[in-house]
């Protein structure tokens, strides 16, 4: 009887309803550890004294590895460029970022990390690991793997063909 059961599950989760409740399922976890994820990313931004604002154009300064302009930040982040302008000025009166001119345009102005911008970004990336690393280690071995073998074939399947992601975007290029 057992195993008519369990033939009769893994036949309902071909079956486009099986399919279906798993799809419902996946996307109630998914927006649950979205929601988890985000809860942690801003707790440790507020652990550090900063606003989301602060946090978030700390995180894109450092995606950007360069020095970067206001306008490249607002485009990425989907904010008005004064806004980023008020962000930058509170993060460089904290001596978190500083502002550079180009030498060979001097209308253009570089924002960069201090080394002390750094180090709140180390720590407050390393606190946020050793909160996911605390949920992490609670799941059992098998269970981990095959939750990142799941994530890496969901990301592998819903990536465009390889000619659409070697055309380059309009807002993508230079942060300059």
């Amino acid at each position: 009887m057992e195993d008519k059961e369990q033939i009769q599950t893994e036949t309902d989760q071909t079956s486009p309803v099986g399919v279906d409740q798993q799809l419902e399922e996946f996307l109630t976890a998914w927006f649950q550890v979205r929601q988890l994820i985000q809860a942690l990313n801003f707790n440790r931004a507020h652990q550090q004294g900063l606003s989301t604002t602060q946090f978030i154009v700390l995180n894109f300064i450092e995606e950007a590895q360069e020095p970067c302009t206001i306008s490249w930040l607002a485009g990425r982040i989907n904010l008005d460029p004064a806004t980023v302008v008020r962000t930058v000025d509170s993060l460089e009166n904290r001596g978190l970022v500083a502002r550079r001119r180009d030498k060979q345009d001097r209308r253009q102005v570089f924002v960069e990390f201090t080394e002390a911008g750094r180090q709140v970004q180390q720590t407050s990336q390393q606190s946020f690991k050793n909160s996911i690393l605390e949920i992490f280690s609670a799941i059992s071995p098998t269970n981990r793997q095959a939750l990142v073998e799941g994530l890496k074939e969901f990301v592998t399947i819903g990536q465009p063909p390889e000619a659409e992601r070697a055309r380059p975007h309009r807002d993508e290029g230079k942060h300059r």
